[in-house]
């Protein structure tokens, strides 16, 4: 491994640094975007049934609040309930803004390292490549053998940026797909609640 990183060269020091990113993401990315951190099941029926009973209260409403983004959204619609469905409409829209953006957050970072990982490999193939021929001009020799195992380690950078471009795109498309499913379901969740709240 340790030959592998040295015949790379110094790019394959941020692509080590990509790969640890990746897989920070990753992980954070896979714990929190759960459907029971995010939306859990039976959640809106419990809601509904403190109101019913006339028992959601600041204390019942800050815990609720506190457990997940959709008892967030539930307790900031239920604050304007006073006001017009269309203007309760319009402020849960701008609260799901919100929470679109912290599902969301950490998606740029692992499109960009999707970008530029295969193009710092490709960059370190080229300067491995350049090495490879000027060594061999300086040296007068054109022993084959010699370019082969040139060649073989200016792509290493190349090979390593690929191995952690794919991985990257797969889940950022997997993570972007996860939050359109989400937020989803906090829209029809929310839907749910004002169709409560209204009809009372």
């Amino acid at each position: 491994m340790n030959s592998i990183l040295i015949a790379g060269g110094w790019f394959i020091w941020p692509l080590l640094v990509c790969s640890i990113l990746l897989i920070s993401i990753v992980l954070e990315r896979l714990w929190f975007l759960q459907r029971r951190l995010i939306a859990p099941k039976g959640l809106l029926r419990q809601v509904q049934n403190l109101i019913e009973k006339e028992s959601f209260h600041s204390h019942n409403q800050e815990e609720i609040s506190s457990t997940s983004q959709l008892g967030d959204l539930l307790k900031y619609c239920y604050q304007y309930r006073s006001n017009s469905r269309e203007f309760v409409e319009i402020k849960a829209e701008e609260k799901a803004s919100e929470i679109k953006l912290i599902l969301e957050r950490n998606l740029s970072m692992l499109s960009t390292i999707a970008s530029i990982s295969p193009l710092l490999g490709l960059l370190g193939t080229v300067v491995g490549m350049i090495t490879v021929f000027s060594n061999i001009d300086i040296n007068g020799s054109s022993n084959t053998d010699l370019l082969a195992a040139g060649i073989s380690e200016a792509l290493i950078t190349t090979a390593f940026g690929l191995i952690i471009a794919v991985p990257a795109i797969i889940f950022f498309r997997y993570f972007e797909q996860k939050t359109l499913i989400l937020m989803s379901v906090l829209q029809a969740n929310t839907s749910l609640f004002l169709d409560f709240l209204y009809k009372k």
